[in-house]
């Protein structure tokens, strides 16, 4: 494989914003609760932006001959100071252009999240997955993430 990955810079901004609307869009059917505002486009933007502005975020990007064809967003969250681990990563966006995908991107992208995190003093890492994303789940846990917590919600 050919590509690398690295940092998303400001002049990558649309193309990332196009990425993620295209994970976005590939969720959409698992769950209404994963639709996008059609009209979300500047804001997207603004998100994107003030995520690569943050200390605590990276946006890692494979790029093959100028072709963006992934996306791996990541951030540090930090606990209370009455916890012993302070710091936790979370993968919070991972996705790989339909046209692209079972050629290692995904693998290559998390790998570099994973390094960043930990030059960052991290030591736990968490995502996640849908539950009615099974390819999702098999691609996580393959990586050797398992059940940490269950999310339960109720729509009211």
């Amino acid at each position: 494989m050919k590509g690398r990955t690295r940092l998303a810079k400001a002049h990558d901004l649309d193309r990332v914003a196009a990425l993620w609307t295209g994970i976005t869009l590939f969720h959409e059917p698992l769950d209404p609760v994963f639709r996008m505002r059609r009209d979300a486009g500047s804001e997207l933007r603004e998100l994107l932006g003030a995520l690569g502005r943050d200390p605590d975020a990276a946006i890692f990007v494979y790029e093959n001959e100028g072709d963006l064809q992934g996306l791996c967003i990541v951030r540090i969250d930090h606990s209370p100071p009455i916890m012993e681990e302070t710091e936790r990563a979370e993968i919070t966006d991972l996705g790989v252009r339909q046209d692209a995908r079972r050629r290692g991107i995904g693998t290559r992208l998390v790998d570099e999240a994973m390094a960043w995190a930990q030059a960052g003093g991290v030591s736990r890492v968490e995502v996640q997955v849908a539950s009615a994303n099974a390819t999702a789940q098999a691609f996580w846990r393959a990586r050797g993430f398992g059940d940490f917590m269950d999310v339960l919600d109720k729509r009211v």
